[in-house]
């Protein structure tokens, strides 16, 4: 049986004729009755006792027919929710990121995305940066938010954001009134190190033993915020991106050590699979995050407006 016999059959039922019924669903009257003759035959059983002026239903047809409304009724909703979908009025979401793109970086554009489409779900996973290109790959997630092109060539990627290491402090410590620090300044200098953060901690590491000076590792923390807190409360002194003490250096509860040697520019790539399929919420956002002004989103950031065309295309990972 198909759902165009069941409209047919539920409309004999509520019409109470097939003269009514054919009306009602733009056919011929021996079209739906051929319909209903199929329809029959299929289930094995006759549907109606046709011995009066008004047709009713023998015992297997009132058994059909609440399976039936039940049937077009699910036909109905699934249509409706795809219908939503399309019109961006429900759906979800999900995004991989790393700490700092999904604690410091995503919240000002998502923020911006959930006011234009209130009603889709986002839904963001930290995830270790080995990790997002893979769940990416096997649509775990829609998008993933990553600092280095990934290994997959199915996957492109997009450079949304760029910013720099640097080395903080509390203000109360004695390095904020210089103007000119070095590595080799720092020796024996309490240190605080985000062990979560492998490929960061290791460049920070080399950091010193390229300039032969003891990096003196007093507390090893899980988030930027536990980093943060520490060198806030003269613990140590510590090496983070930019983007996660914007508010720190602008209410002055942390302050920039310049560091003559430091030179770790920090990008966030967005990567996707496009191939196949690309669901319309993803789509919308790579739309928006690609074009999304930074500065104007906090204009004391460092960060860079982006949005040029020709500057973000989307590349493909190389094989």
């Amino acid at each position: 049986m198909d759902l165009l016999q069941l409209e047919h059959f539920l409309a004999i039922v509520e019409e109470r004729t097939f003269t009514r019924a054919a009306e009602r669903v733009s056919r011929t009257q021996p079209a739906v009755s051929q319909s209903i003759k199929k329809l029959e035959d299929e289930i094995g059983a006759p549907l109606f006792a046709r011995d009066v002026h008004e047709v009713t239903l023998t015992e297997a047809g009132r058994v059909l027919a609440d399976y039936a409304r039940r049937m077009v009724h699910l036909r109905d909703e699934a249509m409706r929710q795809v219908s939503e979908l399309k019109a961006m009025k429900a759906g979800t979401l999900k995004l991989a990121a790393h700490e700092s793109a999904a604690v410091y970086l995503l919240p000002a554009p998502l923020r911006a995305y959930l006011q234009q489409y209130p009603d889709i779900k986002v839904g963001i996973q930290r995830t270790s940066l080995a990790e997002i290109p893979r769940r990416v790959m096997d649509r775990e997630v829609d998008l993933g938010f990553v600092k280095d092109e990934p290994a997959f060539h199915e996957l492109q990627f997009v450079e949304v954001h760029t910013d720099e290491m640097m080395l903080v402090a509390s203000p109360k410590h004695t390095l904020v009134s210089r103007t000119d620090v070095s590595v080799k300044d720092l020796a024996d200098e309490p240190f605080i190190l985000h062990h979560g953060c492998t490929a960061t901690a290791d460049m920070i590491l080399r950091l010193f033993d390229q300039r032969a000076t003891r990096c003196r590792i007093v507390a090893e923390l899980w988030s930027f915020e536990n980093v943060k807190n520490f060198v806030h409360e003269g613990v140590g002194i510590a090496i983070v991106p930019g983007v996660t003490v914007k508010q720190e250096l602008r209410d002055g509860s942390l302050v920039r050590v310049p560091l003559r040697e430091l030179a770790m520019p920090r990008r966030t790539l967005m990567v996707y699979r496009e191939d196949g399929y690309l669901s319309k919420p993803a789509a919308e956002l790579i739309k928006l995050v690609r074009s999304f002004n930074w500065e104007s989103a906090n204009a004391s950031s460092r960060a860079r407006t982006i949005g040029a065309p020709a500057q973000f295309a989307p590349k493909r990972a190389k094989r």
